[in-house]
């Protein structure tokens, strides 16, 4: 009979999140991964690891920076933005965020990791919807719960500076880029206009 690492814990975070919020979706799937990195997962989640948490922040045009004197007026954008990051690994846009460290809340995990990646200050307005994994290894007995939420957020203040450690990028985006990270793909649908 297979170990189910995590099960309670993840369960218990998703019900406590959907008391707090009304979540548009929580989408859940069954993930095979491959046998030398489950290991890798496998200890993390004995260690505290449950998941991870994002943010997709808006920023209203009143709370863009200031036009300097070399721009022409038209330069400046009457439109909402996001914020999306380009990850050191691929090509598509993401969501900033990140795991939970050291019993964070989702929440605080997100505002962290966001504050780390981009040098942006944000609020959590809302949780947009989750998506529950239970990951498996053709190798292993164990079934890895984890939970993956993406929370909408609101621009607070700072400057994009990113953590090139992690990232390759970072951009207020106004229109939907060609290539998202697959977290993305929901809340851009709802997002951006086609």
């Amino acid at each position: 009979m297979a170990e189910h690492v995590n099960k309670t814990v993840v369960q218990s975070r998703l019900d406590r999140l959907n008391e707090d919020y009304r979540i548009g979706y929580t989408e859940s799937e069954t993930v095979t991964v491959d046998p030398d990195g489950f290991e890798a997962e496998i200890r993390a989640a004995r260690d505290g690891y449950i998941g991870s948490s994002y943010v997709w922040i808006v920023r209203r045009p009143g709370q863009a920076s200031p036009l300097s004197e070399s721009m022409p007026d038209d330069a400046h954008s009457e439109e909402e933005r996001v914020l999306l990051i380009l990850g050191r690994g691929g090509h598509a846009w993401g969501i900033p965020g990140g795991g939970r460290e050291d019993g964070e809340t989702f929440e605080e995990g997100a505002l962290r990791e966001v504050r780390e990646e981009t040098g942006i200050e944000c609020t959590i307005e809302s949780c947009f919807g989750t998506r529950y994994e239970r990951r498996t290894s053709p190798a292993h007995e164990e079934v890895l719960h984890t939970l993956r939420v993406v929370f909408e957020g609101t621009y607070a203040g700072g400057t994009i500076t990113i953590q090139p450690s992690e990232l390759n990028g970072a951009a207020w985006r106004a229109r939907r880029p060609c290539c998202l990270h697959p977290l993305a793909k929901p809340v851009a649908a709802e997002w951006f206009e086609e």
